[in-house]
């Protein structure tokens, strides 16, 4: 009779960590917090994600060395039926989707697992003992969601934070603590906050500071410099003759209640090359893009929803809101949140539809007769304000 050698799932994953280092795959991991203690070896050895696929945040997700999006999700010797379940629901939003487990537990699910496109992992106290890739590897919708999401954390590090920090409705203050920089050197975070106030005569030197660092323009170690990106627009801010603080302020007066891209449409194009290297931002283009010229709210959020969920998560949502939309999208209802307006009001930033809104206008995605909307989300009208894609663009 065979005895199976009982592995938990702390085990197994610590050997799958090791094992996909050896192939020189890029991973990310998550745990809950409430199991870091345990799983603290994998922490030190792995940056975490917030990344959902259906739902579900893989334990592990990233790329493989020849590119291409991978998810793990890691088991012990019990619980592979439900281990199987969400191996299957990352095929959503990856190119190879394996299940990793004890050896002689999972092997016993192999040829289903194989059958419905799946990987097998097998570990044993020794390692991992048995690697199979799935017989057939296809991308769906979602993988060009995930790919976006990947980028943000394992390929651009000067670019630290999600575009819902872009929370200031004029793009040009984003722009500010670049040429803070610039002229005074390295600062400090008060540093910054203080010359912004002085200078700019600008009070949410936060935000710009947080949005300037979103957008890859500054690095942030124990002071604040320029990164390769900020310095390209701190070179253009000169060259279109903007090198103090007093004439960024000055400039944005101008513009006054137009846009930029009406009265300084080479300060718009800087913006928005600044914001589209964004891979998450670039994915929201995407969407508007396929929605456009004339876009309905909620119509965009069923394309967001759909093809790029974790944008939609991690871009449109408040806090509350994105835990009650990704356990709508985990139990299969996703059509609730954009078919009932009482959902999406409920769960979506105020902000998106003000400032955000106003912020392309601005770069000149959105043409200026799109109407923002400054009021409560119960009170926005999505039929007599809709959102219209610049003829240019």
């Amino acid at each position: 009779m065979n005895v199976l050698i009982k592995m938990d799932e702390a085990a197994v994953f610590g050997h799958v960590v090791d094992e996909i280092d050896s192939r020189g795959y890029q991973p990310l991991v998550h745990v809950p917090e409430s199991h870091e203690e345990t799983y603290a070896d994998v922490l030190e050895r792995c940056d975490s994600h917030q990344i959902t696929i259906g739902g579900r945040y893989p334990d592990v997700l990233g790329f493989t060395n020849a590119d291409r999006v991978f998810a793990v999700e890691v088991k012990g010797s019990s619980g592979l039926l439900r281990g199987i379940g969400q191996a299957l629901t990352y095929q959503q939003g990856a190119h190879v989707s394996y299940l990793a487990a004890a050896e002689d537990a999972v092997g016993q699910h192999t040829e289903l697992l194989r059958s419905k496109g799946v990987g097998v992992i097998g570990a044993t106290d020794d390692g991992v003992t048995k690697w199979s890739n799935p017989p057939a590897s296809e991308s769906h919708e979602q993988v060009v969601d995930i790919e976006g999401q990947l980028s943000v954390r394992l390929r651009r590090s000067d670019i630290s934070g999600n575009i819902a920090a872009l929370s200031l409705a004029q793009p040009l203050n984003y722009l500010a603590p670049v040429i803070a920089i610039d002229q005074h050197g390295s600062l400090a975070g008060d540093e910054l906050v203080d010359v912004l106030a002085d200078e700019y005569e600008f009070g949410a030197g936060k935000s710009a500071r947080q949005s300037a660092l979103s957008l890859g323009l500054l690095r942030r170690d124990e002071r604040y410099t320029l990164t390769n990106q900020g310095n390209l627009a701190a070179t253009v801010l000169r060259g279109y003759g903007i090198s103090t603080l007093h004439e960024l302020n000055a400039v944005k007066s101008e513009v006054g209640r137009s846009t930029v891209v009406d009265e300084h449409q080479s300060l718009a194009i800087l913006l928005q090359n600044c914001y589209e290297r964004h891979p998450a931002f670039r994915l929201l283009l995407d969407a508007l893009r396929k929605e456009g010229p004339s876009i309905h709210f909620p119509d965009l959020l069923h394309r967001l929803v759909h093809e790029y969920p974790n944008v939609f998560l991690n871009t449109f949502c408040t806090r509350s809101g994105r835990t009650r939309a990704r356990e709508l999208i985990e139990a299969g209802r996703v059509s609730r949140i954009y078919e009932q307006e009482s959902v999406w009001k409920d769960i979506i930033r105020t902000n998106v539809l003000f400032s955000f809104v106003q912020q392309l206008k601005h770069i000149g995605v959105l043409a200026a007769e799109t109407r923002s909307h400054s009021g409560k989300i119960s009170e926005y009208n999505p039929d007599t304000k809709p959102w219209v894609l610049r003829e240019e663009w």
